[in-house]
């Protein structure tokens, strides 16, 4: 979910970008620069918002908080390359996470009260929704076809509800409880007509006596019925994305348990899951040595959790490398995926000094 990291973003819509492979500059962007903004796709247009200009923090070091982060956004065509500014949010935002669905953007900002900020693409205008759970107690937000659910990341403080929002009626409802119990790690993903939850179960010490794997359970959100599925040989919840009738988690690498209390071999931490029986195969041979990121596509759509170096076409079986943007190696900075693309913007180099550059990848 995306935020939050950098901000990483599942592209739900096809995209054709201009044709050109590889990095390109898009000039004439009207934010200035900065970090940590939000960054979302439309379908269209990726929307830009929010972000810190004060001075970056350096690397290990324990900063306080920007006490006024920026409201100011911007949008872009990236098949033209044209800007537009648009309409300032009525809070101000870092980070954060988002979600579009039809012509609007539900924001969930890194401290709210209990609202969603909604942007009525369309119009330019931004509205307030209130929500009934706590943005404090670690919500993340997917979309479920038309609809929003709300849901929570962990019940390491105590089991709480995750919610559905209907837009048409702006009317919240709580999902039923799933069948997995008390976990950690939870993750939701749409299949197109079912969500799926995985999540560790949560016991002391996780990975002591055994590899914690991945558990999973998939909801028919208008029966309001869960299904368990199998439990999955592999380490990472999430992010995921929809490729034909599988979901597939693009990280790369795994894990053993160390020396003392090896789990006698070695775990992956992504895979790929059939959706209708939860069936669980391995993702194809991964390139040799040690990525830093890792994505994925399905024809025009992409999931670019970070800045990937790595890109599995879950057509082919392929892994496309993908080379570092031009100019200085950034932390902070937004990125998303837009269609197939990989869109980067913001940052701060090494030297602590922020960019309001803007840079798309094309496959």
């Amino acid at each position: 979910m995306g935020a939050v990291l950098p901000v990483g973003a599942c592209a739900a819509r096809e995209h054709r970008g201009p044709g050109r492979a590889g990095w390109r500059e898009v000039p004439g962007g009207p934010l200035g620069p900065r970090e940590q903004t939000l960054a979302l796709w439309t379908g269209r247009e990726v929307l830009l918002v929010g972000g810190s200009d004060a001075p970056p923090c350096p690397p290990n070091a324990d900063c306080p908080d920007d006490p006024t982060p920026l409201a100011d956004g911007a949008a872009l065509e990236p098949v033209t390359g044209r800007w537009r500014t648009i309409a300032a949010s009525p809070v101000p935002l870092k980070g954060g996470q988002g979600v579009v669905l039809g012509s609007k953007a539900y924001v969930l900002p890194h401290r709210a009260e209990r609202e969603l900020l909604v942007h009525d693409v369309e119009r330019d205008s931004w509205s307030r929704l209130r929500a009934p759970f706590d943005p404090q107690a670690g919500y993340q937000l997917v979309a479920a076809g038309e609809r929003l659910v709300a849901y929570r990341g962990s019940d390491e403080d105590g089991a709480a509800p995750d919610f559905l929002l209907d837009p048409a009626t702006a009317r919240w409802s709580a999902l039923p409880d799933d069948p997995l119990g008390a976990a950690f790690d939870r993750a939701m993903a749409w299949t197109g007509r079912e969500l799926l939850l995985f999540d560790h179960e949560l016991i002391p010490n996780p990975g002591v006596d055994g590899p914690p794997l991945v558990r999973a359970a998939t909801l028919d959100v208008d029966k309001g019925s869960w299904r368990r599925l199998p439990e999955l040989p592999m380490l990472s919840t999430g992010p995921w994305i929809v490729a034909g009738d599988s979901l597939v988690n693009p990280a790369l690498g795994g894990a053993d348990g160390g020396r003392v209390g090896n789990w006698g071999r070695t775990y992956p931490y992504g895979g790929r899951v059939e959706i209708a029986t939860g069936a669980w195969s391995p993702l194809p041979d991964p390139p040799a040595g040690e990525a830093l990121g890792s994505g994925a596509r399905a024809g025009g759509t992409a999931l670019y959790p970070s800045l990937a170096e790595w890109v599995l076409d879950t057509g082919s079986g392929t892994w496309q490398r993908v080379p570092p943007p031009p100019g200085d190696d950034l932390s902070g900075y937004a990125v998303v995926a837009a269609g197939a693309d990989l869109v980067i913007f913001g940052g701060a180099s090494p030297s602590g000094t922020l960019v309001g550059v803007t840079r798309v990848w094309t496959p």
